[in-house]
């Protein structure tokens, strides 16, 4: 088991105090850089994880073209609060032809923050024992901002007559009704867990903006006290504070960037005459290329370029969300849209990637509350497509995580993979179903090789001969007696790894 030294080293960049939580573990075998072991840790699901659909509010928050393809792709959640509202959503979705055996509707409190539901919205909490929980954070405060500088004070959208902090217990209660809908326990987190600033791979590592820290300090929860009860209830054994990037607004890292996988991370790049061009390149090039990937391999920094609308606001495209094989991006009716598409589809091979307006003009159903917060476009630079979207898993999910070799393996020697494989049906894995894939780079047919446990029955491994070794795509398989079957990467065969660079 690794044991960590916890530290906090503050590193002062761009006249502002960046907090980077460091740990060092103590690796007790060979094979603690080479595979994941949840071990007696909880385990938080990374966006990209088999889920059973995709959750949302009604009244409508997002376009009704997103709706419509959500509940096509995999199942619609909508959360109501009572029946006369869902007698008008199912009318809605009649006419846009939605299939209702694809929606389910949950009856939840609806609060002024009710359709941001990736920040007071459940995480998916796995524990030692293979069963899920929903991680269900505090939301207090609507909606906390601030500048630049990780030690700003904060500022609160919402305020009352006597201008005292407008409070969302409403939004903050809603969890409870959730889980009992989906049959799935509620994990209290008594911490701030804004989910549109925690991005996580799914192995134990998360990263947030420094605002989180502030958010949590107002609430009463010290920095220390923060990253123990991460560790502690979510199994966030590395926690990464990078810079807040807005000169003013809620700082949330989804409108920055985006986890594509354990060991990919998608960055927004301004113009470069934008003001923000050098404090997002700080962030780049002075706190993320200095981290590692789980597996002790610097993070694979892949550019997305956003453009400018109404004047100087950015484009959110990292504000995109992953459902299984599908990916949806919001877009801003600017020329950098079509772009934007296209850099999802080469980062993401094999994916559906979906782009979506929001011109309010255009829309058949808008709330008066959409109306009057929004005037004439749905989204906006700190506001986008995955604010208003959450996913809900498999909580019998087969999971699959692949620690890839470097692109410059030397093809002399045999290239080997390591995989490990989570089995939350509780079955067992078919028998002999756990296969590498492969072939040289310009071939069309596929050669496969078993994949063999590796000591740990989560941990598998397969190699491929030195003299095959050269220039090779692979992808992993693996298959649960509860009839699962589960590829990484989860597109594949279309999408593949291979063991050269692809740029």
């Amino acid at each position: 088991m690794n044991l960590p030294i916890k530290s906090v080293i503050f590193l002062f960049l761009m006249g502002s105090i960046t907090l980077v939580l460091l740990k060092t573990f103590t690796q007790k075998n060979t094979n603690e850089n080479k595979y994941y072991t949840q071990g007696k840790s909880n385990r938080t699901v990374a966006e990209w994880e088999p889920a059973l659909g995709t959750m949302i509010t009604w009244p409508l928050c997002v376009p009704y073209k997103l709706a419509i393809e959500l509940a096509k792709d995999n199942h619609l959640y909508t959360l109501i609060d009572n029946d006369s509202v869902k007698e008008e959503a199912i009318k809605w979705y009649t006419e846009w032809g939605i299939d209702l055996n694809r929606v389910s509707f949950v009856v939840a409190p609806q609060g002024i923050d009710a359709w941001w539901t990736r920040d007071w919205g459940p995480s998916a909490v796995f524990t030692p024992e293979g069963n899920m929980y929903l991680g269900d954070g505090k939301y207090i405060y609507a909606t906390p901002s601030s500048g630049l500088a990780c030690d700003d004070s904060l500022n609160f959208l919402y305020k009352n007559a006597d201008k005292s902090i407008f409070k969302t217990e409403t939004d903050d209660n809603a969890t409870g009704p959730i889980g009992k809908k989906l049959n799935i326990p509620v994990l209290d987190l008594p911490f701030i867990n804004t989910g549109g600033n925690v991005l996580t791979d799914g192995l134990g590592t998360a990263f947030s903006s420094c605002i989180l820290l502030a958010e949590n300090r107002f609430f009463k929860v010290s920095d220390p006290q923060f990253f123990k009860l991460n560790d502690s209830l979510l199994g966030m054994k590395n926690y990464h504070i990078l810079s807040n990037f807005e000169e003013f607004g809620i700082q949330h890292l989804d409108c920055f960037m985006k986890l594509l996988d354990e060991e990919r991370i998608l960055v927004a790049e301004p113009p470069k005459d934008h003001e923000l061009f050098s404090v997002y390149e700080n962030i780049v090039e002075k706190e993320l290329k200095s981290l590692k990937t789980v597996y002790g391999k610097p993070y694979e920094i892949i550019r997305i370029k956003i453009g400018r609308y109404e004047d100087e606001k950015l484009a959110a495209y990292t504000n995109s969300i992953i459902v299984n094989k599908n990916i949806y991006v919001p877009l801003f009716q600017i020329k950098e849209d079509s772009l934007a598409i296209q850099s999802w589809q080469q980062a993401m091979p094999g994916y559906t990637v979906k782009g979506f307006t929001y011109a309010l003009k255009d829309e058949p159903m808008v709330s008066p509350t959409i109306k009057s917060k929004y005037k004439a476009y749905g989204w906006n630079y700190g506001d986008a497509l995955h604010c208003r979207t959450r996913a809900v898993w498999d909580k019998e999910m087969l999971y699959l995580s692949v620690n890839r070799p470097s692109s410059d393996a030397a093809p002399e020697k045999p290239f080997t993979i390591h995989t490990t494989i989570l089995d939350y049906s509780k079955k067992g894995l078919k028998l002999n179903a756990q296969k590498l894939y492969w072939r040289q780079q310009g071939e069309q047919k596929w050669q496969e090789i078993p994949l063999k446990k590796d000591f740990h029955t989560t941990h598998f491994k397969a190699s491929i001969p030195a003299k095959s070794a050269n220039k090779i795509e692979y992808y992993l398989s693996a298959s649960s007696n509860s009839g699962k079957t589960e590829t990484m990467p989860r597109t594949a065969p279309i999408g593949f790894y291979t063991n050269y660079s692809q740029k």
